[in-house]
């Protein structure tokens, strides 16, 4: 079985590689795909992002930047496309398919992979019970 779930993941990898895209403007990284998560680092303009991919919806993306790991929604976020630079919600429109993954988000599993050090963490079970909107 954990054989088996690893294949997936490892082709899922490999079907969708992670993309680089740029921040417009400053943002702040959230532990979570909403502004009502803690606040994990601020992200300055211009800095580059990879991309492991984003919510259903293309709203919310999970992202890695300067060493960290962290959710940022999409209106920031600028990719390559024909040879010039477009908000990803655009790209999104633009494409029959776009090539970023579709990845869910799970807070036990996120948290204890990327913030078991930080404050917050502690209160994760408070956390799991709250029901926020995955704003943008």
């Amino acid at each position: 079985m954990l054989l088996a779930i690893a294949l997936t993941m490892v082709s899922l990898l490999l079907a969708y590689p992670a993309a680089a895209g740029f921040v417009r403007t400053n943002v702040v990284l959230r532990a979570g795909p909403s502004v009502q998560v803690p606040a994990v680092g601020m992200v300055m303009a211009g800095s580059r992002v990879h991309l492991y991919g984003c919510e259903s919806g293309y709203k919310w993306c999970d992202v890695r930047v300067a060493g960290r790991r962290g959710w940022m929604s999409s209106h920031y976020v600028t990719i390559a496309y024909r040879n010039s630079m477009v908000l990803l919600p655009t790209y999104v429109q633009m494409t029959q398919k776009p090539d970023i993954a579709v990845v869910p988000f799970n807070i036990d599993s996120y948290w204890s992979r990327n913030y078991s050090g930080f404050y917050f963490y502690d209160e994760i079970g408070t956390w799991r019970n709250v029901d926020w909107v995955r704003d943008e």
